[in-house]
């Protein structure tokens, strides 16, 4: 599966360090498009955008990169990954939700819970109810297209068996005729074989009577 490429701040330095804005190292890190859960904005936290990803214990913060870019590049890469689905939703105007990867929407609360027991908050319950009914339409739209695969695919076979089955009639009917015609080759057949047997009881009782 083709992996984004994405530039993070390094985890790894000191607490002094981290404290310390300017002397955060930045990495590149790469992830397939399936590992990736969310994005979302700052919301009062930071500068740039957020980007969860499966089994990472918080959100990765994405310096010098705007959440409006990294929304693009998320979606091109869906599009060209799953045949034209797009599997990032937004929510309002700041948070983008690959569906694929949420275990449960609680709206009451505002909170998206991923398979991963991340949780994504401070949700408005309007928007969780349009995320997921967009959801439902894409997952119907899904399932139409694997319906209609579906029976071509039993179609096309069904249409192979059935030429098949005339290839072998026809390189029958070549050999010996048509229905009409094989009934009376079988018959021929069938009484060659009992003069033969007839000629070869004649012979073996000559034979025998001359012993």
């Amino acid at each position: 599966m083709k992996k984004i490429q994405f530039t993070t701040y390094d985890k790894r330095l000191s607490d002094k360090a981290k404290e310390d804005r300017k002397r955060k190292s930045k990495i590149e890190v790469c992830f397939e498009i399936n590992e990736i859960m969310a994005l979302s904005t700052a919301l009062g936290t930071g500068k740039w955008p957020f980007l969860y990803v499966t089994d990472y214990r918080e959100p990765l913060e994405l310096p010098e990169q705007s959440f409006i870019d990294v929304k693009a590049k998320l979606i091109e890469a869906s599009l060209s990954e799953y045949q034209n689905v797009n599997k990032f939703i937004p929510i309002g105007q700041r948070v983008l939700v690959n569906y694929d990867k949420v275990f449960q929407v609680r709206k009451i609360s505002g909170e998206i819970v991923f398979f991963d027991n991340t949780i994504l908050d401070k949700l408005d319950e309007k928007s969780l109810a349009e995320f997921e009914s967009q959801v439902e339409r894409i997952k119907q739209k899904e399932k139409e297209q694997h319906d209609k695969f579906t029976r071509w695919w039993w179609g096309n076979l069904e249409r192979l068996k059935k030429e098949a089955a005339l290839r072998h009639d026809n390189k029958y009917t070549k050999l010996f005729g048509p229905t009409e015609k094989k009934m009376v080759v079988i018959v021929f057949l069938m009484l060659l074989n009992i003069t033969l047997l007839l000629i070869l009881i004649i012979l073996t009782g000559i034979v025998l009577s001359k012993l």
